[in-house]
């Protein structure tokens, strides 16, 4: 067993102790990181050592970053008072369920000298990456670098989805092969059997628990577990993104996605290929071929425009088809009833053929996701009328469950869907056209005081993101930029300061989560103290 001592004086006498482990894990929502963090504990404490853990939950699903830390000291007697958050440069085991949150804990600078690392190098794509308006899927090969650095010998990065996948274990059992390699790791190298009792005890998919920890525990014994099992991400062309999107479309689709995305390569070349493959593919698959026209025909308006270039034709395309395909019920229930969505389920879950399972989804909509998906007449009058009767109608919620795999549930799904065919008289698109043109209008303001305050209003459509409250607080940001940020810039550049620059860091501000035009503010009054001495 791996310990260390630390040496305490009291007085006139002194005295060893072994030091606390530190674990930090990394992970996002659904991917099993309390129950890994659970099973560690139970584990340490059937061992004989005291171990206590905090986890600081985040986001759901691949929104946000979940932590969990864990301090543990073998023996008994006098219970230590651990602390409740990690410290940069005392950590000595790091555990990153996700490949991008390894990163996280290895770019904050957590790890110790000796620290060991454990992780996954399965990809769950952030809400940005997956968005065309941010264009970019991290490298993970500066991750894989980072670590090969820091702990030369003491890390396993490997693909813990597929090596349980291989095994005949569902995909979710990937958390107890991490498990595994981590007490069998340099940083605990305890026996197993404590840990199998700490999965039974759970009672959290025991048999399959168990080998998949097993797989990790004798792999790392064996010296057989890869160091490290990660690919960068090679960049997709234009072609390759059409071939790719072509297929998922049916045979009418596939042939107006090829008309439309000719023509736009034809107006446009080669610079906007990309763009177009994915924002067609998108707003047909969102709501049909008039709709994709319909985004042609705005992106070919803005780029009539006096002084507006391809820069700024380019930001805007993006953005805007990231824009009409807002995330409304219609939307929410075409992804959820998707056939690969079940497949994926049945594979995370190890659900064999023809072996029954429930899938349910838990929903919380507002009165204003409910009515903006109606026609905005009848919306209104429900609005009135439900204010008569409710001061506060227009904020109450609405949680439901729905057996979506169910008839009830998956017919119910499907017919929500279908209010797709009325989303171009709802109350909600209403309201997103109006934004647009507001948005349309901010462009060509700024446009005629500069090109670069142009792109810099037509970039700023990379704020917009997220639905609900989130996406309330991003259009708050928006408009923040568009009418406080920019004549800010403006004035900053008039004094010297480069509009790129400024624009560049304070769209970046922005972009990385919603609610953050304090720290926008905050960047610019630094830089107008910095410029004033020499105003």
């Amino acid at each position: 067993m791996n310990t260390e001592t630390t040496t305490v004086s009291t007085g006139t006498t002194q005295s060893a102790r072994p030091r606390a482990k530190r674990i930090l894990i990394g992970t996002v929502g659904g991917q099993g990181g309390g129950v890994l963090s659970d099973w560690l504990v139970h584990g340490l404490l059937n061992a004989g050592w005291r171990a206590t853990s905090i986890g600081l939950l985040g986001l759901s699903q691949r929104a946000g970053t979940v932590t969990y830390y864990c301090e543990a000291i073998p023996g008994q007697g006098k219970t230590p008072i651990p602390s409740v958050f990690a410290t940069p440069g005392d950590v000595d085991l790091l555990i990153g369920q996700e490949l991008l949150e390894l990163g996280r804990l290895v770019f904050g600078g957590f790890a110790s000298p000796t620290c060991s690392i454990i992780g996954n190098s399965t990809r769950y794509l952030t809400t940005m990456e997956k968005m065309p308006a941010e264009g970019g899927i991290y490298d993970s090969s500066i991750i894989a670098r980072a670590v090969a650095e820091l702990a030369p010998g003491r890390h396993n990065v490997v693909d813990a989805q597929r090596l349980v996948l291989e095994a005949g274990l569902p995909a979710l059992t990937s958390n107890a092969l991490l498990l595994g390699a981590a007490i069998a790791s340099p940083a605990f190298d305890l026996p197993r059997e404590p840990f199998h009792e700490a999965i039974r005890e759970s009672e959290v998919n025991v048999k399959a628990s168990i080998a998949a920890f097993d797989i990790g525990y004798n792999r790392v014994k064996d010296g057989s577990l890869p160091r490290m099992m990660v690919e960068g991400q090679a960049p997709i062309d234009g072609a390759e993104l059409a071939r790719q999107r072509q297929g998922r479309l049916n045979d009418s689709q596939r042939k107006d996605y090829d008309r439309l995305l000719a023509q736009g390569a034809q107006t446009y070349g080669p610079r906007m290929h990309l763009i177009l493959a994915e924002s067609l593919y998108r707003l047909i698959d969102y709501q049909d071929t008039a709709y994709a026209a319909d985004f042609l025909d705005r992106v070919a308006r803005m780029a009539k425009q006096p002084g507006a270039d391809a820069s700024l034709v380019e930001a805007y395309a993006q953005h805007l088809s990231n824009w009409m395909t807002y995330e409304d019920g219609a939307r929410v229930a075409q992804l959820k009833t998707r056939p690969e969505r079940f497949a994926r389920i049945k594979q995370d879950f190890g659900v064999k053929d023809g072996q029954r399972f429930v899938v349910t989804d838990y929903l919380v909509p507002d009165t204003e996701q409910i009515l903006g998906g109606l026609p905005a007449p009848i919306a209104n009058i429900i609005e009135k009328v439900g204010r008569l009767f409710k001061s506060d109608f227009d904020k109450l919620k609405f949680p439901i469950q729905i057996k979506t795999n169910g008839f009830v549930g998956y017919t119910t799904m499907r017919g929500i869907s279908m209010l797709k065919g009325l989303r171009r008289s709802s109350r909600r698109h209403g309201h997103e056209l109006a934004l647009l043109a507001r948005w349309d209008a901010a462009i060509l303001a700024n446009l005629k005081k500069s090109p670069q305050l142009g792109v810099l209003a037509a970039d700023a459509g990379r704020i917009v993101k997220g639905y609900g409250r989130v996406r309330q607080d991003a259009l708050a940001d928006f408009w923040a930029f568009l009418d406080e940020g920019l004549p800010r810039i403006e004035r900053l550049a008039q004094a010297g300061g480069s509009v790129d620059v400024l624009g560049s860091k304070a769209l970046s501000l922005l972009a990385k989560e919603a609610a953050s035009a304090p720290a926008m503010r905050a960047y610019l009054d630094a830089e107008e103290q910095r410029v004033k001495p020499a105003a």
